[in-house]
């Protein structure tokens, strides 16, 4: 019984103003002949509460890898995604109780736990740093991070962004208190950045690889060396309650398709590019940014986000004590040897 259609989300207010993509129907199905096995799903009591997950997504990048490694096939419960241009609105809607998982980033996670999300990670993912950047008009006189001094830069609070602005402007001797931020969802901040009200964008994968494949922006400085980015499929303590077996189908699903698309670039980009409505040529720029594989929710992951939300303490963006450990669900094992095929394709 696979179905795959928006839910209706209750405290809308939460969700800033986020729009909801209904996603329904599937692809042509030339395009999605799996080359992993599906996983396994096994029915237990802890499902009993209900048939269906409704999970968040950003720019429908869980839904197109699924869906591109056939990984959307013969799931027997229902699939309900909602789709959100960024972390920030994933979250709230998982504060909400609005979705049971949702798909985010490291320094996002650290700032919505920090401030009480009653979730828990039970997915990780690694990717390379060099997905997120500092962006520059092509023609900006910007040249150096010291150039920045004086100028409006724009991220989302508590994103990667705001992460790679301060840790960049930290390494190059100068501080917040140096420039003017900005803080804009990634539609109002490409609008800013656009017509020159900002002048430099912190930002992500999809809009980097847009802005440079279009030759209107520049990346004056990516994350390398500079933080992690790790991303996190993460549920509500009510969810991993109620919904364990449905959860651990799902993250062992995208897991598959993560390392399906690793080795199929062209052909999940077309399905993805097709969704979020950009070129082929700007989806397989986008992927081959970041090349996201699964690993396991072990110490480093921990320690990983720890080095993230000190770092945000660091900062007064984080103002309570955050023990990363306490926000880990360890249970949701992925299998060993899809860990090792992993491995090898990174």
């Amino acid at each position: 019984m696979t179905e795959h259609r928006s839910p209706t989300l209750s405290r809308r207010r939460l969700l800033c103003g986020a729009g909801i993509a209904a996603v329904a129907g599937l692809l042509a199905p030339a395009l999605a002949a799996p080359l992993l096995s599906r996983p396994a799903f096994a029915a237990t009591a802890t499902n009993a509460a209900g048939t269906s997950l409704k999970v968040g997504d950003q720019r429908s990048t869980i839904r197109s890898l699924l869906e591109a490694s056939g990984q959307l096939k013969d799931i027997p419960y229902t699939l309900e995604f909602a789709d959100f241009p960024a972390a920030a609105p994933v979250l709230e809607a998982l504060n909400a109780g609005a979705i049971d998982a949702g798909f985010a980033g490291d320094a996002a996670h650290a700032f919505a736990l920090s401030n009480g999300l009653p979730a828990r990670i039970i997915s990780a993912a690694r990717s390379d740093p060099g997905c997120i950047g500092l962006l520059v008009r092509k023609d900006s006189p910007i040249r150096t991070v010291a150039d920045l001094k004086g100028r409006t830069i724009t991220a989302v609070r508590g994103s990667i962004g705001h992460y790679l602005v301060v840790a960049a402007l930290k390494a190059n001797g100068l501080s917040v208190n140096d420039v003017t931020l900005a803080f804009l969802q990634p539609t109002e901040a490409k609008s800013a950045f656009s017509s020159g009200t900002v002048d430099a964008w912190a930002i992500w994968t999809l809009y980097v690889a847009q802005e440079v494949v279009a030759s209107t922006g520049r990346v004056l400085v990516d994350g390398r060396g500079l933080l992690n980015n790790n991303a996190f499929i993460s549920a509500t303590d009510v969810a991993i309650a109620q919904k364990r077996a449905l959860l651990q189908d799902y993250v062992a699903r995208v897991a598959a398709a993560r390392i399906w698309a690793l080795d199929n670039v062209d052909r999940y980009a077309r399905i993805w590019g097709d969704l979020v409505k950009v070129t082929p040529e700007v989806a397989v720029a986008a992927f081959n940014l970041e090349r996201f594989r699964p690993v396991a929710v072990d110490d480093g992951i921990v320690a990983d986000l720890q080095t993230t939300a000190d770092f945000y303490t660091g900062i007064g963006v984080i103002q309570k004590p955050f023990t990363a450990a306490a926000h880990a669900d360890r249970s949701f094992a992925l299998d060993a040897g899809l860990l090792a095929q992993s491995a090898r394709a990174g």
